[in-house]
């Protein structure tokens, strides 16, 4: 009984994963998944997936450790907290400044482009627009940080 659950939690988690990515994955694909998943230490659940899918959909050669994962994952979460329900493209510039994240420019352009939007300082932007552009913030500093390491 219980295995026949497992089988069907199993089932509905991949079906949730699948319409994450768009697309049907592999048996070895979702057995990777979920070895990934299990291995940061998180739950095997839909919203850890949907973060993972979207991880993967964003940034398809970005190789990470589950330990990375997990610490990408704290650190966008603490980002998003630190938004505010509206914020001007100057104070969100500050608020990268912060967190020690400072990209140039044009990074900044492509983020907000990439999120549906255009950067100006004088706009005010909603929640959902920022928590796409503070996904691509941390990230970048993430991979910033690691290739500075790594060079240095």
């Amino acid at each position: 009984m219980v295995c026949t659950l497992q089988k069907i939690l199993n089932r509905e988690l991949r079906q949730v994963y699948e319409a994450f990515i768009g697309d049907r994955v592999a048996d070895t694909t979702w057995r990777t998944v979920k070895c990934f998943i299990t291995e940061t230490g998180l739950d095997l659940n839909s919203n850890n997936l949907h973060e993972y899918a979207l991880l993967r959909k964003r940034y398809p050669k970005l190789s990470l450790t589950p330990l990375e994962f997990r610490a990408l994952l704290v650190a966008v979460d603490k980002a998003r907290n630190l938004l505010p329900q509206f914020i001007t493209g100057e104070e969100f510039i500050r608020l990268l400044i912060t967190q020690g994240i400072r990209p140039d420019i044009s990074t900044i352009y492509r983020w907000f482009k990439q999120a549906g939007s255009k950067y100006n300082k004088s706009t005010s932007y909603s929640t959902e627009i920022m928590f796409a552009v503070i996904y691509r913030a941390v990230v970048w500093k993430f991979i910033d940080t690691r290739k500075n390491r790594n060079n240095g």
